[in-house]
């Protein structure tokens, strides 16, 4: 079956790279950061997402909830505009709605990048997010950081210009500037660390991308 990107809210972050001079941030700010986000092995938490397409004039928000398991992957589950499960595992991304399901392989398609992409950050994946982008800046205290991410490897510079990520305890905003200057957002709300275990259904969805 075919992957619906319609339905899928973090399809089609393809951005254009832009040429500029990288200079990489502290070192200690970047690893407090993701050390703080890390430390955190289930998220539950509620998302907004704006996609503002530039040449329509037009904004697109979808909303849901989110669940992410360090062990497992992130699960997000969306309520409208249309009800759709999106499972992102490092190796499978899984579409459910009421009617049909859809996989595909992470390393066979470049919306397993996107995938992968947003896994890394709400990991705290420092490494991982190392080996595909430059972290340009990194500001932190005791209760808000802020990181700007500029890709690095091929593959990266061919779908992102530039990441911004903001948070605290948990990662509370991700804006993504594309190409012809459309930009994603996605807003996160009511972080909660509890439960700790999944529940039966979050279990069997992520099962589904094993």
């Amino acid at each position: 079956m075919k992957f619906n990107t319609r339905a899928m809210f973090c399809a089609g972050v393809f951005a254009a790279a832009s040429s500029q001079t990288v200079i990489a941030a502290p070192i200690n700010e970047v690893r407090d950061i993701f050390q703080q986000v890390s430390a955190t092995p289930v998220v539950h938490a509620h998302f907004e997402q704006q996609k503002k397409l530039t040449s329509l004039n037009k904004t697109y928000v979808s909303k849901g909830n989110v669940v992410f398991s360090k062990q497992q992957g992130v699960l997000w589950q969306m309520q409208t505009p249309v009800q759709a499960d999106l499972v992102v595992t490092p190796q499978k991304l899984v579409q459910k709605t009421q009617r049909t399901m859809s996989q595909i392989n992470v390393q066979q398609s470049p919306y397993g990048s996107v995938a992968t992409l947003f896994l890394q950050l709400m990991a705290g994946d420092e490494k991982g997010l190392a080996s595909n982008f430059n972290i340009v800046s990194a500001t932190h205290n005791n209760q808000a950081w802020a990181v700007t991410l500029t890709p690095k490897s091929s593959l990266f510079k061919k779908l992102f210009n530039q990441v911004n990520v903001q948070g605290g305890r948990y990662v509370n905003q991700i804006v993504i500037q594309e190409k012809d200057r459309n930009i994603t957002q996605i807003r996160f709300s009511q972080q909660t660390s509890q439960p700790q275990n999944l529940t039966a259904q979050e279990h069997a969805l992520f099962q589904l991308a094993k």
